[in-house]
């Protein structure tokens, strides 16, 4: 009698318990992160004499569902993504500081002097087009320094998003470390604690987006983290990530409070890094590098000519100013349009020979063997082509993690239809229990009577 009660008694505790954690995945069916878990379940059994007695089931934990390699998959594509997603915000700036809707863009602008060249060579006495032609280079001029400006603000701004991504990462290395410490002592106590272990993929989901990351579970359930093949979190103890800025020389090195450098590779960090140290310094290098060009072949033809009022060569830019941030005319110039040199001979007000070798530089192969021109459209429009390229792959890789993600959904991911058939099987076997329950109360009565 004592031996149907106990299983009676088993049986109740086993599916009350299954309908619990049945009923908790169904209301965390639409949780973020969340990772439907079951009822491990054994059968209690004693040797008698001569056989074997089944004496009802042992609840022996609950089981957490969940794809630990796709998990790891989804950290490595995530980095991936997190990197190419970084470098896309930054590159739309780039875009927008080369390139403009107006029609004004820099080869325009270098194209628009060389056109003024030309007419002054045709007509070297003609002050409205002397006007224009300073005009045109003040132009050119402030069109280089807008973009320079433009570029150091997106430099600004990207320098910007490295610290508050070191300050994220951090606080996700504090969480995790605190997590680390609730699922060891759970995990110590037999016990694994299923909703912190949820709420740290969620964790390390961000983290991998922002970092890359490489994690390795121990044997006491704590997770251990590096970045850049450094230890940056055991058990409960993180290092926290320190930034090294040197915005003179555009470099930016991460360490840890010890001195070690960290070198990120994938992820948001990664990607800052990279456009802040190589990417957006090029750019201002190929504009330092066509104002450069512009300054010193143009002086160089101007100083050999001669302008309308006297026998004295000038420069027509300010041979101070050789970057995109500092081109200038020349001051003498620009107060006295005379002094434009259109003439090879002093005194011949008539000779535009100067002003079409100075035209004709358009045809020349001045940089990297291109012609000018040529050089400043592939300038701003290398932006706008890396993009291209650039999207493509984030297209293969947002498809590869939703491949991911999926194949997670089938094993982490709660069933509705699927949840509610166990609780209708769970809900039958506590009523079944329930039933030999009260079999065997009836029969314990029934003796009760026949002893009185």
């Amino acid at each position: 009698m004592r031996t149907l009660i106990e299983i009676s008694k088993s049986g109740l505790q086993s599916a009350e318990r299954s309908l619990s954690v049945t009923s908790n995945n169904i209301v965390n069916a639409d949780t973020p992160g969340y990772s439907r878990q079951r009822v491990d379940k054994a059968p209690v059994g004693q040797l008698m004499p001569g056989y074997n007695a089944g004496l009802g089931v042992n609840v022996t934990g609950i089981t957490r569902l969940r794809n630990d390699l796709a998990d790891i998959q989804l950290h490595d594509k995530r980095q991936e993504m997190g990197y190419m997603q970084e470098r896309e915000k930054v590159l739309e700036q780039l875009e927008a500081s080369m390139a403009s809707d107006s029609g004004g863009d820099l080869d325009v602008q270098i194209g628009k002097l060389f056109n003024t060249f030309s007419e002054l060579s045709n007509d070297p006495q003609d002050m409205s087009v002397r006007n224009n032609l300073v005009g045109d280079a003040r132009q050119l001029s402030e069109k280089l320094e807008d973009m320079n400006r433009n570029l150091d603000r997106v430099s600004d701004t990207t320098r910007d998003s490295i610290t508050s991504n070191i300050r994220q990462i951090n606080d996700l290395l504090s969480d995790l470390a605190s997590l680390n410490k609730s699922i060891t002592t759970a995990e110590a106590m037999g016990r694994p604690d299923n909703v912190s272990l949820d709420i740290q993929i969620a964790k390390l989901e961000k983290l991998s987006n922002l970092v890359d990351i490489e994690t390795t579970t121990v044997k006491n359930g704590s997770l251990e983290v590096h970045i850049g093949g450094v230890q940056v979190l055991a058990e409960d103890r993180f290092r926290e990530l320190q930034p090294d800025l040197n915005d003179v020389e555009k470099t930016y090195r991460v360490e840890l409070g010890n001195g070690t450098t960290i070198n990120p590779s994938g992820g948001k960090l990664a990607a800052s890094i990279d456009m802040y140290q190589q990417d957006i310094p090029g750019m201002i290098d190929r504009l330092d590098q066509i104002a450069g060009t512009l300054v010193t072949e143009v002086n160089a033809l101007h100083n050999q000519g001669f302008g309308l009022e006297d026998g004295v060569t000038r420069d027509f830019f300010d041979p101070a100013g050789v970057t995109a941030a500092t081109i200038r005319v020349n001051q003498e110039i620009v107060d006295n349009h005379q002094h434009i040199a259109a003439s090879s001979n002093a005194g011949e007000a008539g000779n535009g020979e100067i002003a079409a070798s100075l035209a004709e530089l358009r045809n020349q192969q001045l940089v990297e063997g291109r012609k000018l021109i040529d050089y400043s459209v592939d300038t701003i429009s290398q932006p706008g082509s890396e993009l291209s390229r650039l999207r493509n792959s984030m297209d293969t890789r947002e498809s590869e993690i939703r491949m991911l993600e999926v194949q997670q959904e089938r094993e982490a991911g709660v069933n509705i239809d699927e949840e509610l058939s166990l609780m209708i099987q769970f809900q039958q076997a506590y009523q079944g229990a329930a039933r030999v329950m009260s079999s065997a109360q009836q029969m314990y009565d029934t003796l009760i009577n026949l002893v009185r």
